[in-house]
């Protein structure tokens, strides 16, 4: 399912924006000055997508729409929730002394409507839910409740907000336990918003936030996380290709008696010369793969060469996709012409850059804006799905001017091998270099409505 329109009323209380996204050319770019809320509108999209509903109670706004390709609706409005009491404490003449007070809550209500404005179902996020939702989490990350608004984090002793608490841990929850507390009696809402796949790639690309089981947060340094990624990735390939030739190569004999049709000689040369092209790009690439070494087409040979060629085939088929995307990820880097410096790829190590006279270099010795360029790149191409909104939150950060106008045909290129669309948030003219039809201003959206 694929989002057709946002609709915001009185965002920070002040702005009604009415957001086609372009869907011949999968790339929306949103500009205007600063306060109109770009970033937000991203935000907007991420959070309601990832479930992540008690994002909308802080947030200023009156109502939100989705619009899908297929004329269904998904509306939010916030409503004034349950009033609780809570303990607090006050000092009063140097002595602490414990209070109660009643606590006001925000509810979020979601409601579905079809394309004939029908309501369909809805659901509201109220604080029943977030207490839900924090003894899941409870379960992966050591916390505990100390008031109606307030929880503990074991291993630091710090007191956080719940929604600030949530905000910083809901990431290391799984989404099938966030979209299962959140759905509660909800089908319909929940399956919609599991159906349109959305991603975010944000201002701040080159260090991680990670945390492992009973231990502080730390961030690592993102391009040597992804160099060992792109690792493990050529070697879960690897693993399915000898799978593949073990499982080819015990039923060879059998399929070569039962073979009743053959390749023409044309046919077997043109195939032949294009496998071979493929396993020198893959060693290229270091990922290793067995030289092959025929003998002479003839009358006699005609019906080996036919099932010896078809295994060949369809064992290197396993690194198809993956070698689109290295190949572009190579391409496009090479492109951008860093300062005397090349990315070479290798199944043992991932990826490294190399100096024009063979010197390798540490990651961390590119500049920031060489490691967001490889960065963000590496995100577009290997850690998001087919058929996702991409949002990219100003792609220009550290970008030299040159490397920002090739910008939008770059996502081009991916769009069309990856099957994915883009909405963008920028100040740049260079990012927009010539695609001004793309973009959506919200200075003239906010005073045209």
């Amino acid at each position: 399912m694929k989002i057709k329109k946002i609709k915001i009323q009185k965002l920070f209380g002040l702005f009604n924006y009415d957001i086609e996204l372009n869907q011949n050319e999968d790339i929306t770019i949103l500009t205007g000055p600063n306060g109109y809320g770009k970033t937000t509108i991203l935000n907007i999209i991420y959070n309601l997508f990832n479930h992540r509903f008690f994002y909308f109670q802080k947030l200023n706004f009156e109502t939100i729409s989705i619009f899908f390709n297929e004329e269904q609706r998904i509306e939010l409005t916030k409503k004034q929730g349950k009033t609780k009491p809570e303990q607090a404490i006050r000092i009063v003449n140097n002595q602490p002394q414990v209070y109660s007070q009643q606590i006001s809550t925000t509810d979020i209500q979601l409601d579905l409507f079809d394309k004939h404005g029908k309501p369909l179902e809805n659901f509201t996020y109220n604080s029943d839910t977030e207490n839900k939702l924090l003894i899941e989490l409870g379960k992966y990350i050591p916390v505990q409740k100390i008031s109606q608004n307030i929880v503990l984090e074991a291993n630091t002793g710090r007191q956080l907000s719940l929604r600030d608490f949530l905000a910083e841990y809901i990431n290391y929850l799984p989404i099938k336990v966030i979209s299962l507390i959140n759905r509660q009696e909800t089908t319909q809402i929940s399956q919609l918003l599991n159906s349109a796949n959305v991603y975010i790639i944000r201002e701040e690309r080159l260090l991680t936030q990670t945390r492992k089981s009973n231990q502080n947060i730390s961030f690592d340094r993102t391009i040597e996380m992804y160099s060992k990624e792109l690792k493990n990735i050529i070697e879960q390939k690897q693993l399915e290709a000898y799978q593949k030739a073990q499982q080819l190569d015990s039923s060879f004999p059998k399929r070569l008696i039962e073979c009743k049709e053959f390749l023409s000689e044309d046919d077997f040369r043109n195939k032949f010369a294009a496998l071979t092209k493929k396993q020198e790009l893959l060693q290229t690439f270091g990922i290793a793969t067995t030289k092959q070494d025929v003998t002479e087409y003839n009358n006699e040979t005609k019906n080996v060469l036919t099932v010896y060629l078809e295994d060949s085939e369809e064992k290197v088929r396993v690194y198809d996709e993956l070698l689109v995307k290295i190949a572009l990820f190579v391409n496009i880097l090479n492109e951008k012409r860093f300062a005397f410096k090349s990315i070479v790829i290798n199944g043992s190590q991932g990826f490294y850059f190399q100096l024009s006279n063979g010197q390798r270099l540490r990651l961390t010795d590119l500049s920031s804006g060489e490691q967001q360029e490889v960065v963000l790149l590496y995100e577009l191409l290997f850690k998001t799905n087919s058929n996702t909104l991409i949002l990219i939150d100003e792609p220009e950060i550290s970008l030299h001017v040159e490397w920002q106008k090739p910008f939008l045909g770059d996502l081009q290129k991916i769009a069309k091998v990856k099957q994915i669309s883009f909405l963008i948030s920028t100040h740049a003219p260079s990012i927009i270099n010539d695609k001004w039809n793309l973009t959506k201003d919200l200075f003239e959206l906010a005073n045209a409505n």
